[in-house]
This record gives C-alpha cells, sequence and structure tokens, in this order.
C-alpha cells in the first residue's frame, strides 16, 4: 500500500479564526460544507491537510478501495471566498503514523445507512486482509438463539466481505431476514 506524490484539487478559506481546507471532488457528500483539515493559517492549514489527505488515501487502500478521483472542481461552483489550491501528498510521508492507526480502523454499519438505526454492525479486518462484520451488540428483537443460529451459523460474525459496500449489502440483507422472523 503506498502512493506518492499525488495531488488532489482542494479549497481554502477563511472560517471564522481558522482557515478550511475542503475537498469537494473527493469528499462529494459533504466537502463542500465541511473542510477536512483546518489550521490557524494558511500554511499550518495546508501542512494539515498534507497529512489529513495521506491518511484518509491510507484508510481508502487499507479499505481495499481503489484511490478516489482526483477529478477538478468546476469553476462554475467556486464562490469568492474560496482559494483554489492543490495538494500534493505522499504515503512516505507520513507512513510511520498511518501504519500505526491503520490497525485500529473499523467501520460503523447501520441499517440503510440510517444513523439513528437500532441495528447496527461494527466489522474489523482480519488476517487474510478482508473484514468480519459482526453484530454492534445485541440485536434490539427478541431472538431465539437457536433461531439465530440457524439463520447466520456465523452469528454474531455476519458475513466476511472485501468492501464495505459489500459489508453494507451483506448488514442490511441480515437485518432484513431477522425482521422477517
Amino acid at each position: 500500500m503506498a502512493f506518492e506524490n499525488v495531488v488532489y484539487p482542494a479549497f481554502i478559506k477563511q472560517e471564522e479564526e481558522n482557515f478550511g481546507i475542503h475537498f469537494p471532488t473527493l469528499l462529494p457528500e459533504n466537502g463542500w460544507d465541511l473542510c477536512l483539515t483546518s489550521g490557524p493559517t494558511k500554511k499550518e492549514a495546508i501542512q494539515n491537510a498534507k497529512k489529513a489527505l495521506a491518511y484518509l488515501l491510507a484508510g481508502e487502500l487499507y479499505d481495499n478501495e481503489e484511490l478516489p478521483s482526483q477529478a477538478p472542481i468546476p469553476a462554475n461552483l467556486v464562490k469568492e471566498e474560496m482559494e483554489l489550491i492543490f495538494i500534493k501528498t505522499s504515503y512516505s510521508d507520513y507512513a510511520k503514523g498511518i501504519e500505526e492507526h491503520l490497525p485500529e480502523r473499523h467501520w460503523h454499519i447501520y441499517f440503510n445507512r440510517d444513523w439513528e438505526s437500532d441495528f447496527q454492525a461494527v466489522a474489523y479486518k482480519n488476517k487474510q486482509g478482508f473484514w468480519d462484520v459482526k453484530v454492534d451488540g445485541d440485536l434490539p428483537i427478541e431472538m431465539e438463539q437457536e433461531k439465530l443460529l440457524q439463520l447466520c451459523p456465523t452469528y454474531p460474525v455476519i458475513s466476511t466481505v472485501r468492501r464495505r459496500v459489500e459489508a453494507e449489502e451483506a448488514f442490511d440483507s441480515f437485518v432484513l431476514k431477522v425482521k422477517e422472523i
């Protein structure tokens, strides 16, 4: 797992007392509104963005995903308070910290991506490089252990997957089966 000298478009803008770095094409769901990182000066914000970007990209690779697209920010969406910049980062610059951080990485999975759902799972990477998806805590409905094991013989591990989207699909399918019983 490595990447060197990758460049992603971003914009910097003053946000109260800090300068925020946004990656709207890298993080399309919330990158326009929420900054990935910030700093009290532009220089510090950019330094922080290099590290945050390296950690984010390393996490994607650790999650068995491809590096995200380096799509440009559409010029017609750039507002006056935004300054377009390009953040260049490398795995090797932050390798020690990334390698200490990644083994603790895990996913929280919510039924139908609803953060308020009573049905939740968590996934941890196993020694084979796949993700074991486990029910997080007890199921929010009463169910006999015997029926549960018939439904899922490996319970509380409900699935072993390669990618997050597979984990979400497996968990949603499991929850729907549980709700049918």
